[in-house]
């Protein structure tokens, strides 16, 4: 069993939508327990019309049926999924974006199931689909925080293309063995579909503006580099360039480094590219042929191994990947978010308050978007109060 659990993705604004979604999902479950023990029969009444069916189809249905659930396991399960996954495609869709997409998703769920099962189908399964469909084309290299209980139990990092993935599997094996076991498998598969080709098709699109980690993004960029690849293999065959040799072993060294931290993330071995970032970093920070700019990657790299080490605990050394990462790239599309973050770092985890205020009051006086500035001044107002507080006992 796999329970996500949800990301250290920060966002730009708080969800709203997915909270409110939740609570009345919650509400409608809590009406209809006390419906089935006090009016059966209503119960019955709102269950049979409610769910999409064939042999029974009204037009609220498509919309009805994501708010009915079979028990208690189904609600919590969904709601776990919604949790952990609603908060970020909301913060990329918008408020209003994904509140138009969520029922999108449940109704071309719906359409999906009825088309191919005549069996009735509720729940927000196929609608939480469509969103987790989202979730792994706009964020596929993010990593779930997971609750893991599989011959050993504990909290473990999981790529969303990974964890999305799989699950897609499991219900497509379980359509294909058992298409009769009483769960919508076919809704499910739907909606991630859905999800996943219209968040595609509207990045292709440019309706929605592009991220430089999203699957759209990360496609291109590895296109780029195999004809940069193949570019350079030509040139390099043909006796036109000749890489000169480095003048001083220890520079050499520092390069070589830096390829084999950046060839390890390229495989997505982030763990062990993280090592050799801090080891490179130990070896040569002090070493006064060295520069502090040679000793950060290209801008990828750096933003990957920041969050690996934020996301393994290591926080102090993420917070100096983070630091950095803006030093090196000052007009990096996620300036803003990363401050922000390394702020959070700085208060939270390493004692900095000071230092965490000077960073988000230096980039307040820098933003005009409303929503946010709203999130910085929500951070120093807690900030702040921690400060206070250690004052307070000192």
């Amino acid at each position: 069993m796999i329970i996500p659990l949800g990301t250290d993705r920060p966002s730009k604004r708080q969800a709203l939508v997915t909270p409110v979604l939740i609570g009345i999902n919650l509400g409608v479950f809590v009406m209809m327990a006390i419906l089935a023990k006090y009016n059966p029969e209503i119960e019955a009444q709102i269950g049979y019309f409610g769910a999409i069916s064939r042999h029974n189809f009204h037009f609220w249905q498509p919309i009805t049926s994501v708010f009915l659930h079979a028990g208690f396991m189904h609600i919590f399960g969904n709601m776990l999924f919604l949790l952990a996954f609603g908060p970020s495609v909301e913060d990329r869709f918008g408020r209003i974006g994904f509140l138009l997409f969520y029922f999108a998703g449940g109704a071309a769920s719906g359409f999906a199931h009825i088309a191919l099962d005549a069996h009735p189908a509720i729940g927000a399964s196929g609608a939480i689909a469509a969103v987790s469909g989202a979730f792994l084309v706009l964020f596929p290299n993010t990593r779930i925080k997971c609750f893991v209980i599989f011959f050993i139990i504990g909290m473990f990092q999981i790529p969303a293309w990974w964890l999305i993935g799989m699950f897609v599997v499991l219900d497509l094996g379980a359509q294909l063995i058992n298409p009769d076991n009483g769960i919508a498998n076919l809704a499910h598969l739907g909606g991630y579909a859905f999800g996943a080709g219209l968040s595609f098709a509207i990045l292709v699109t440019n309706l929605l503006p592009k991220e430089q980690y999203d699957m759209f993004s990360l496609i291109k960029h590895k296109k780029r580099r195999a004809e940069f690849k193949a570019a350079h293999n030509q040139v390099a065959k043909a006796g036109v360039f000749k890489p000169e040799k480095a003048a001083d072993p220890i520079i050499a060294e520092v390069a070589q480094k830096r390829a084999d931290i950046g060839s390890l993330v390229s495989q997505s071995d982030l763990a062990q590219a993280a090592s050799l970032y801090l080891e490179m970093l130990g070896g040569y920070s002090s070493n006064p042929k060295v520069s502090p700019k040679s000793l950060i990657l290209h801008r990828q790299a750096q933003y990957l191994i920041a969050n690996h080490l934020y996301q393994s605990g290591q926080r102090q050394e993420a917070a100096d990947a983070y630091g950095r990462l803006l030093e090196a790239y000052p007009a990096d599309g996620e300036r803003n978010l990363i401050t922000i973050l390394l702020a959070r770092i700085r208060a939270h985890d390493l004692g900095d308050t000071i230092g965490a205020i000077e960073l988000l009051e230096e980039l307040s006086s820098k933003i005009h978007d409303d929503e946010t500035k709203a999130m910085i001044d929500a951070d120093l107002e807690a900030i702040r109060s921690i400060q206070s507080a250690d004052d307070a006992q000192g």
